[in-house]
């Protein structure tokens, strides 16, 4: 009976080794440092508003965008890289008049907004499974869809045949934007990674008197190189 225990403590104890010593090359072999990643993203925009003067708001409405991603690992902690997201937004300006007797103005269309990003990752932990934090620097773009003056046509050919179209322009607003997060990294193979983070951004744009806040929720799908 003593031997039967003891082979069966060193059976245990020799699964517990392997086990251990598989996990530890698994984790050893999906050593980020001199990687790359390409990364496609779900952006959750939430919704915000502005006040104005006399009861006068801007709301905006929150919804789902898209982006592409590259990062390059200096190290196991350090990647560095860039961006591009992209996210059509509805909103709704609603103004008092001046005069009591007149009636409020309420206008709502949808805004369009393109962004391209410098990013910069740390994760705290040399494993497949790290809390990180992100910090980017970027340039935005708005198109508010407002027209600003009379449409015009423009045409033009190609094989298939000749074509004409109208363009109406539209009010624009362009400026830098900072974003700064946290989020959780999993490394589930040696080529594939998920990423979840959760960010706040700011944009260097006036709007209704006010530089745009936003909160951003982001999953990326990465695959590594």
């Amino acid at each position: 009976m003593q031997t039967l225990q003891t082979s069966t403590g060193m059976l245990i104890l020799s699964a517990l080794l392997t086990l251990s010593w598989s996990h530890f090359s698994f984790a050893q072999g999906m050593k980020r440092t001199g990687s790359s990643e390409f990364s496609f993203r779900l952006n959750y925009v939430e919704d915000e508003t502005y006040s104005g003067p006399n009861g006068s708001y801007l709301k905006i409405d929150g919804d789902m965008g898209f982006g592409f991603n590259y990062m390059y690992n200096t190290s196991e902690h350090w990647s560095f890289g860039g961006s591009f997201d992209w996210v059509n937004l509805d909103y709704r300006a609603h103004a008092e008049p001046e005069d009591p007797a007149d009636d409020p103005f309420e206008y709502r269309n949808r805004m369009y907004n393109y962004s391209l990003n410098f990013d910069t990752i740390y994760h705290l932990f040399d494993s497949n499974i790290t809390p990180y934090v992100t910090g980017s620097l970027g340039w935005t773009s708005i198109d508010t869809n407002v027209a600003t003056g009379p449409g015009y046509e423009y045409c033009w050919w190609d094989w298939w045949g000749y074509y004409c179209s109208t363009v109406v322009p539209t009010k624009r607003k362009n400026g830098f934007n900072y974003k700064v997060g946290a989020g959780m990294r999993w490394d589930v193979n040696r080529s594939f990674t998920v990423r979840g983070s959760v960010s706040y951004s700011e944009l260097d744009i006036n709007i209704a008197g006010q530089n745009p806040e936003n909160t951003i929720w982001r999953i990326e799908l990465v695959s590594r190189m």
